[in-house]
């Protein structure tokens, strides 16, 4: 059901490709079974169209997890083509011992699936809590996580004014909303300790002038439209998303995500192979491409199990999806720094 190769990464085609024998037992355009190994796991990736760069990282971060899988066989979907018949789909996998899915990527694209699949498990790499329920988990990385431990440490810091600048839109509205409520937990409403701009556009220039006369203690942008070097008595925060990837755009940003020699390992790995570091997306792939093989071939529970990855320990909650363990960084000179752990886990 997917048309294209992924035998090297879109990015840097000067890489060699990876070797065959692990494409052939991951990547199925036709959706054949490979051995017909027992028990079987579908990837919803867009491997085509504007998306297709996504799919195919993500993938190439899965294609890392799957050795020692001989009793797995995995197939990949190409969720940008819309000529796909998902009646058939159905008919297909009925009699194949599916036993996870791992994606989408978007949260519109997850209503269809779960609809076919009502009794299995679906791993998404949506971040938006609202599809938590039964069967359907948000395992991107949460937006209420990120933002309840960047808070958390502005608190500890006695940081009790903020500027917020986001985007008029839906991602604004939304970032906004779990700002404004973890804000009040520690007495900040707005008013003179809270200030909200949204814009459709603002210069480098004018945001940078504007937090500089705000008279605040810190800022949290998503995007980066401030000179932060200039900001000297002002702290900046933004998600990890937005951090990671522009490093030099964001210096000096602090931002909250999760390290640990796993990770490590694994960005080492994924770079030698792919010739750059994984993205977020790229990493919650992988820790989940753990979890499913876990889940076949030790039967350790998906759902309330505290699991370790690259993300570090998380919990998947039935109700509420993962809740991770967060630290806080600062990026300094493209490279992310740690300042302290937040406990948001059992939060």
């Amino acid at each position: 059901m997917a048309s294209c190769s992924v035998s090297k990464d879109v990015r840097h085609k000067e890489k060699p490709p990876i070797p065959k024998t692990k494409v052939d037992d991951l990547f199925d355009p036709k959706l054949r079974s490979f051995g017909k190994k027992g028990n079987s796991v579908l990837l919803l990736l867009p491997m085509s169209g504007n998306n297709e760069s996504i799919g195919r990282n993500i993938l190439n971060a899965c294609l890392l997890a799957v050795d020692n899988s001989r009793n797995i066989d995995f197939h990949l979907i190409d969720t940008a083509n819309t000529s796909i018949e998902k009646c058939k789909m159905y008919d297909y996998f009925k009699d194949k011992n599916l036993k996870a899915i791992i994606g989408p990527v978007f949260f519109h694209e997850i209503k269809p699936y779960s609809a076919l699949f009502p009794d299995v498990p679906i791993l998404s790499f949506s971040n938006n809590l609202k599809i938590n329920r039964g069967h359907i988990f948000a395992c991107g990385l949460s937006l209420q996580d990120e933002i309840q431990a960047l808070m958390a440490y502005a608190n500890s810091q006695e940081i009790n004014s903020f500027l917020i600048m986001l985007p008029e839109g839906d991602i604004g509205t939304q970032i906004l909303e779990i700002l404004e409520d973890e804000l009040k937990k520690y007495g900040l409403e707005e008013g003179d300790d809270l200030e909200i701009i949204r814009y459709s556009s603002i210069s480098r220039k004018a945001a940078t002038k504007y937090a500089k006369n705000s008279n605040k203690k810190a800022v949290f942008v998503i995007n980066p439209i401030l000179t932060i070097s200039k900001l000297k008595d002002i702290r900046v925060f933004t998600v990890s998303s937005a951090a990671l990837s522009n490093s030099e755009a964001w210096d000096g940003v602090i931002f909250a995500f999760s390290d640990n020699d796993e990770l490590r390992k694994f960005s080492e790995r994924y770079n030698a192979n792919f010739g750059v570091y994984p993205n977020v997306l790229d990493i919650i792939g992988h820790d989940l491409m753990k979890i499913v093989r876990e889940f076949i071939n030790l039967q350790k529970p998906i759902v309330g199990n505290h699991h370790q990855g690259c993300m570090g320990e998380f919990l998947i909650d039935k109700n509420t999806g993962p809740k991770r363990d967060l630290q806080i960084f600062r990026m300094e000179n493209s490279q992310k720094k740690e300042l302290t752990k937040i406990e948001v886990l059992n939060n």
